[in-house]
């Protein structure tokens, strides 16, 4: 007997915006399909011109442990790069992960794309507030 349900998937397109980068993504950020935004993010890394990247993730529907690990890794990235990483869109699951987790401040976060493009261009390279420790930190304060 085969068991068989809905396939996960997620749409992932990117668009350049001056010295930055924009990527929408939309439907299922897990593992089957997280591949597809580091696929995407690949350029950003090999490019030398992309000061900031927007990733706008108001249309994703799910997202699971994989997922979020890949917007960790794109954060880490993007930090050791001097790349600025702006979540736009953040509601839903994706919001309620990123409390439960503790990373809801340490991703830099705007309601639209233009407001993250805004800030990015009133702005250099921004590292989430905290401690001078470097990486992934979190002031249990902040939550």
């Amino acid at each position: 007997m085969s068991v068989s349900g809905p396939r996960s998937t997620l749409k992932v397109a990117s668009v350049a915006r001056g010295d930055a980068l924009v990527v929408y993504a939309e439907g299922d950020l897990d593992a089957t399909t997280a591949r597809l935004l580091r696929e995407e993010l690949r350029q950003v890394w090999e490019s030398s011109r992309i000061s900031v990247v927007v990733i706008d993730v108001a249309k994703i529907m799910f997202c699971d442990s994989r997922g979020l690990s890949e917007l960790i890794s794109a954060l880490q990235r993007g930090q050791a790069a001097n790349v600025r990483l702006i979540l736009s869109g953040v509601q839903g699951v994706l919001r309620r992960v990123l409390t439960i987790t503790g990373l809801r401040n340490v991703f830099e976060q705007h309601p639209t794309v233009e407001e993250a493009l805004g800030s990015a261009s009133d702005a250099g390279p921004r590292h989430p507030p905290g401690p001078e420790m470097g990486g992934l930190y979190e002031v249990a304060g902040d939550r």
